[in-house]
């Protein structure tokens, strides 16, 4: 420990211990009468720092300084550099930043790391929400909870707006729970807002605010009409606030007005509807594991007085809540363990292994550029170690200049990756409150990327150099080749996108949806029953029956192209399958012109009947009749009586997806919505159908959904990926080519003398082409094969994406494989053409 003292003592004090050790050397160089065996003084110096300690750090800006002296003799070279590192970096950056939004950064309420978000689960049976009435139990019962939240999603229609508006109907306690402050006026009062009897009030957002009022600073006071009920405005929230949600609510409301909102709504009381996401806020000190534990003895307590309606064994398991990834999974149920679904992690996966590859090229373009510059070099480095440079000095000089080059690509890719990442953001429409400013995380990320990189590019063009092996074409090869293997991955990948989306958007996908409008009057959100329920719809169809364009109308539970989603889990094969169920009517099949390949339809009655998609019969009896075989959804036994075309009509991109279809029962009528086929192009009578459905009762405020533009928004997502990772391959790509253009260049450049003697020889122009471009060939044919495997092997995780075409699509592997390699011999032949110009007697003059 005194050693380490006095080492610190003197780095504090290097000048003054400098300044001593000078004055002592001199003294005793006097005193000796200036004898010439006093020995070298530069090198006593040297050995006494040594002594003392930290003379690395002195070295280490002696190497920073003639880095810097050296990158400003090569402006060219800094340049090309620092862009390459900037776009291989800056890409990363985004994607990270993205990552780091979403699963890390936490969001912008008090105390995140407290909030979790709580999920039904039973051995059988799963869902995103819970009822109102078990929340409201937990909240009354909860020790291990300090305070409980609740949020409800439903459009609103707004007096003055075409649209339906999305509102969020929240417990009073929401906003002071979460430190939320107003912008204008006030949020909601637990102490006055809770009550149903209270007066109906509303708290817009800020973006709505703005879009609908102009920002009119009097608007607290007024009065909004929602759903054509009135509802006092108590205030405006801020802009950086947006809940506990990802997207980006219009106007608050307290949960228990929603029935004033959409009369006769059962949503607080009943128990097998629509129900709410739910919040918590752990007690100081207590784990997530002790507040599950708790709830799960709460569900159990709950079930004795509700046994129908709280699930056997039910347990409620938790996530952080206070991140942005929290509200993804929105509201959903379905039976079986849980959804185990793994794209969101393959996704994650597959982007972070394709900015990665954008990495790997730039470090091995720059790699090659390194060795190259080193040719220039050659004297510089052979006069260092002709006066004694040892070859760990000479690695640490090439390598901190490859560390200098890594801070400088950092701090551009910071930049690049900054300005990317909130272009992304401004295009797709993100919440104001996610900033895409990046914070110590994404900084970190940058400069651990940079210092990974300035490892990849920067380690082995330094051992070659100071070894003085920069003649040998060996490591640019691989270079070369690992640069070809990046590019063709990313080419095959975008190629594999865009032949999904140009599939997707010219294939029948099973069902009618050109000249198809879908209603959804939710009219389960209304309170309705059955029979008012079957009085609203008969009516509907009755008009719309008679409405000019109209040719057929029918009902579904489950819409297609919507966001509702049914499943149901059965064994096949030792292999869980997920089955869509839809309850629809039996003009279903034509309405939506999904063929019959055998049996029958359902008819009036059909309770115990079921007809199935042709991809489910294929899976449950790949050799026998389907017809008759009994089929149980949920311990109900089933016959199917018919088989229909496959039809993935909430699922397009799932080549598994198969679908079962029940006849509508009475208990399904408040939840299904209609469907209308038109006899000529939907646009022209789509303002007709919404206006006759939105008056058939005043009381609802239906969706209107025209299937031709919803199917163009489900492939939209997979259309920006194509054209992200095609400009991602299209950039690799020109990094490849520049480092083939290098290698070629070097191999003319290094085998001058060669050349001259085999043309003064008589060496044909195809001859010396053939020589340059063996050495090029070898890394980029090896560097092919190598990407089309890692292709095939990463494309495995788009499987569910490609609509209709394989993973392994022949096509676009060859397609990608000829671009490349057309653009690789283009690259190749500009500089090898110089070797065609070469003059046989100057050559023989070379060295």
């Amino acid at each position: 420990m005194g050693e380490f003292f006095r080492r610190i003592k003197y780095l504090l004090n290097r000048r003054r211990f400098d300044r001593e050790l000078s004055a002592d050397m001199d003294f005793h160089r006097q005193m000796s009468g200036g004898s010439t065996t006093f020995g070298n003084s530069l090198r006593l110096r040297e050995e006494a720092r040594e002594a003392w300690g930290w003379t690395w750090i002195d070295r280490f800006f002696q190497d920073l300084r003639y880095a810097l002296r050296a990158f400003r003799k090569a402006p060219g070279f800094t340049i090309a550099a620092v862009l390459m590192l900037a776009i291989g970096i800056g890409v990363n950056v985004a994607a990270f930043g993205f990552f780091n939004l979403m699963f890390l950064r936490p969001l912008p309420v008090r105390d995140p790391d407290t909030i979790l978000r709580f999920q039904r689960r039973s051995p059988e049976r799963y869902s995103t929400d819970m009822p109102y009435a078990e929340m409201t139990f937990i909240r009354e019962h909860s020790r291990t909870l300090s305070a409980v939240l609740a949020s409800f999603t439903n459009n609103v229609a707004v007096e003055g707006e075409a649209q339906k508006v999305n509102g969020h109907f929240v417990t009073a306690n929401f906003f002071t729970e979460l430190g939320a402050i107003a912008k204008l006026g006030r949020t909601l009062d637990p102490g006055v807002d809770a009550a149903p009897q209270a007066e109906p009030v509303a708290v817009l957002s800020s973006g709505f605010w703005e879009r609908h009022y102009g920002s009119d600073p009097s608007i607290v006071g007024q009065t909004i009409r929602l759903n054509g009920k009135p509802a006092l405005i108590i205030g405006v929230a801020s802009r950086e606030f947006s809940g506990l949600r990802p997207d980006s609510p219009d106007v608050w409301m307290p949960i228990t007005q929603q029935p004033y909102f959409f009369s006769g709504s059962q949503l607080l009381t009943d128990f097998n509807g629509e129900g709410v996401n739910m919040w918590g806020r752990l007690q100081p000190g207590l784990a997530p594991r002790v507040a599950e534990q708790e709830l799960r003895s709460l569900a159990a307590e709950l079930r004795k007085q509700h046994p129908n309606d709280i699930w056997e064994n039910e347990s409620l398991r938790s996530e952080p809540g206070g991140y942005a990834s929290s509200g993804l999974g929105g509201q959903s149920r379905g039976s079986g363990p849980g959804p185990n679904d793994p794209r969101q992690l393959n996704t994650i996966i597959l982007v972070g292994a394709l900015v990665l590859l954008i990495l790997a090229v730039a470090c091995g373009n720059l790699g090659s550029l390194l060795l190259a510059r080193g040719v220039a070099r050659e004297r510089e480095i052979a006069i260092r170690v002709s006066v004694g440079a040892g070859k760990v000095r000479l690695i640490r000089q090439l390598f901190t200049e490859s560390l200098l080059l890594a801070l400088l690509g950092s701090i551009a890719g910071l930049a690049l990756g900054y300005l990317v990442l909130r272009g992304l953001m401004t295009i797709s429409g993100t919440p104001p409150w996610l900033n895409a400013a990046p914070d110590w995380r994404v900084i970190l990320f940058a400069l651990g990327i940079g210092f990974v990189a300035a490892i990849l590019f920067g380690l082995t063009p330094a051992l070659q150099l100071a070894r003085q092996r920069h003649r040998a074409t060996f490591v640019r090869q691989i270079l070369i080749a690992a640069q070809v293997a990046g590019s063709c991955v990313l080419l095959i990948v975008a190629g594999l996108l865009m032949r999904a989306v140009d599939r997707a958007m010219s294939v029948n996908p099973g069902f009618e949806y050109q000249r198809v409008i879908a209603i959804d009057p939710a009219l389960a959100s209304h309170g309705c029953s059955p029979n008012a329920a079957r009085a609203y719809l008969d009516t509907l169809r009755s008009r719309l029956r008679d409405s000019p364009g109209v040719e057929s109308v029918s009902f579904a539970s489950t819409p297609p192209l919507g966001g509702r989603v049914t499943t149901s889990s059965v064994e096949i094969a030792g292999r869980t399958t997920e089955i869509h169920i839809n309850s629809v009517d039996p003009e279903f099949f034509q309405t939506m012109k999904i063929p019959f390949l055998r049996g029958r339809n359902l008819a009036p009655g059909d309770k115990q009947s079921v007809v199935i998609s042709d991809s489910l019969a294929r899976r449950l009896w790949p050799t026998q009749d389907p017809l008759g075989k009994p089929f149980d959804r949920d311990g109900a036994a089933h016959t199917v009586v018919g088989v229909v075309g496959s039809a993935r009509m909430v699922a397009l991109r799932d080549p598994d997806a198969v679908e079962s279809y029940y006849l509508a029962a009475g208990e399904d009528l408040p939840f299904l919505s209609v469907v209308v086929s038109t006899t000529g192009p939907v646009d022209s009578v789509a303002s007709s159908v919404a206006s006759i459905a939105r008056g058939v009762d005043p009381k609802v405020f239906p969706n209107i959904k025209v299937l031709k533009t919803a199917f163009s928004q489900q492939f939209q997502g997979l259309e920006r990926s194509a054209m992200a990772v095609g400009v991602l391959g299209i950039a690799a790509l020109l990094l490849a080519c520049l480092g083939i253009v290098g290698l070629v260049a070097y191999a003319v450049s290094q085998r001058t003398k060669e050349i001259g003697i085999r043309m003064a020889l008589g060496a044909t122009p195809s001859a010396v082409l053939s020589i340059v471009l063996r050495q090029f060939s070898m890394p980029v044919f090896g560097g092919l094969i190598a990407g089309i495997g890692g292709a095939a092997a990463l494309s495995q995780i788009l499987r569910r994406e490609l609509y209709g075409i394989s993973n392994l699509d022949p096509l676009t592997y060859l397609a990608a494989s000829g671009i490349f390699i057309a653009t690789a011999a283009l690259a190749a032949l500009w500089p090898a053409r110089q070797a065609l110009r070469i003059d046989p007697i100057q050559a023989l003059r070379h060295q």
